[in-house]
């Protein structure tokens, strides 16, 4: 084999997925409880040129650092306590933020304070948030899923409408623990 042979090799896709549910089939046990569960792991990245690189929250330093973060969601069959990866994606970084406009000093009186904030504040946001991004994954992945799983488990930070919204979609019972400040 020669270093050619290993380059076309990569570039060739592989359908993790696919892969997984044919094993999950063979595996599971029908008569057995068994759940979805999606869960973010941080992974830190020093070299400054690494893409997709940016904040995401790490639970062991218990803020946010740079480095990378992946969704990983797994089929887990509760009283045997097997875990199997299903599909793992890397959360995209946010995307930039076009800057507003300054207007000039002489024309800043013009508008009123409470015009400016909320143009500033609708400028700011970016369309596709991470929480998109994970309800996207979940969407792709539902599909690999055994037919007898109905309950995804997730912690509190899932909890947000638009994951939520995917979820009901997906058929799906949700389990999780709501945030402190959650209604």
């Amino acid at each position: 084999m020669s270093e050619k042979n290993y380059r076309r090799h990569f570039l060739k896709s592989f359908k993790f997925p696919q892969f997984t549910q044919y094993f999950l089939e063979l595996a599971w046990n029908p008569e057995h409880t068994v759940i979805a569960v999606i869960e973010g792991y941080f992974l830190r990245k020093r070299d400054p040129k690494t893409d997709g690189k940016a904040y995401f929250y790490n639970g062991v330093a218990g803020k946010s650092k740079q480095g990378w973060e992946i969704a990983v969601i797994s089929i887990v069959e509760i009283e045997s306590r097997l875990y199997y990866s299903l599909s793992v994606q890397q959360t995209p970084s946010r995307p930039q933020i076009k800057p507003v406009k300054k207007l000039p000093e002489n024309h800043k009186n013009c508008w009123s304070k409470n015009t400016r904030q909320k143009q500033d504040s609708q400028t700011s946001k970016p369309d596709f948030t991470r929480v998109n991004d994970y309800a996207q994954h979940l969407k792709n992945t539902r599909y690999f899923f055994p037919t007898f799983v109905c309950y995804l488990v997730a912690d509190g930070y899932y909890y947000r409408s638009k994951f939520w919204d995917a979820v009901r979609e997906l058929n799906l019972d949700f389990i999780s623990k709501l945030k402190v400040d959650g209604n």
